[in-house]
């Protein structure tokens, strides 16, 4: 006989969502709303479970953070569309490769301040309309010593480097790349797309990367995907040129840095989630 499992409603401070109209597929979403220690608002905080995910004698999962976290799953909590990531982690089941536990941190809706949140304090201090104070820091700090903890106590994780990843887009990309520099230790992949390198001068990323002197021994798993179209054009040059100079002066190879590069992708989630698919194949081809 078939054991059934009951799938509990909450897990610490994380409910169980349960709506009548969603785009998700597959797995299981929990929110909790919190309070985070670099926004004055509430925020819901995110997290997608695997359907293989075992509620009685659980094995432990990888785990994805990313920025934009109402864009993980379902179309209807957002107003520009999602990355489907559910089904991707299907796709890769069928592959044979284990799946990972998706946590997403919503953004807030003023692009001014989402911008600060994602960007490191070396960010040029005006872009984007307007004078910026970043506080990138503050953001990854908070998932690296507060949001991680807690994610580890509350499920069925896999704690260790190469089980932890950080992933986002377009500002989530800088985040994401920057995680990658600063807390290499910590995260064992970065899903960096469409990063916008723009932002800086060759100088200034050079100098950048010489402070955190990334290497293929030490340095987390990076891929970095840029398409070529409309808006999206703004992006590719950056990419190419880290692309480029990551394996120059830094050694990176095809076993440590991903590059995928679309001409025909547009900035937005439908190639983001296309890219997904081999991104997260990437990370976790390696794990056993």
């Amino acid at each position: 006989m078939m054991e059934v499992h009951v799938v509990p409603n909450s897990f610490g401070p994380f409910q169980r969502r349960i709506v009548s109209e969603t785009t998700m597929e597959f797995g299981f979403y929990y929110e909790a709303k919190m309070k985070l220690p670099f926004a004055e608002e509430e925020r819901f905080v995110r997290v997608w479970l695997p359907p293989t995910y075992d509620f009685v004698s659980p094995k432990k999962f990888p785990v994805m953070y990313m920025s934009d976290g109402q864009n993980l799953v379902d179309k209807f909590l957002t107003a520009y569309g999602d990355w489907h990531l559910d089904r991707v982690m299907d796709a890769l089941r069928k592959e044979g490769l284990g799946e990972a536990i998706l946590v997403g941190i919503d953004c807030p809706k003023d692009p001014i301040q989402r911008a600060n949140e994602l960007n490191p304090p070396y960010m040029p201090r005006r872009t984007i309309r307007g004078k910026m104070s970043p506080i990138g820091n503050l953001f990854l700090d908070y998932i690296t010593h507060e949001l991680k903890p807690l994610i580890d106590e509350t499920f069925s994780t896999n704690p260790s480097r190469e089980y932890t990843a950080i992933g986002g887009s377009s500002m989530g990309g800088i985040m994401a790349f920057y995680g990658f520099l600063r807390y290499s230790g910590t995260f064992g992949y970065s899903m960096s797309f469409s990063v916008p390198f723009f932002f800086y001068n060759k100088r200034d990323l050079r100098r950048i990367l010489k402070i955190f002197n990334p290497s293929p021994a030490t340095s987390a798993k990076l891929t970095l995907f840029v398409g070529g179209k409309d808006f999206e054009k703004e992006f590719t040059k950056g990419a190419l040129y880290m692309n480029k100079y990551l394996r120059k002066k830094y050694g990176f190879d095809d076993s440590r840095l991903q590059f995928i590069y679309e001409p025909d992708a547009i900035h937005h989630e439908e190639p983001w989630s296309k890219a997904a698919l081999p991104a997260l194949r990437f990370w976790l081809e390696d794990l056993e």
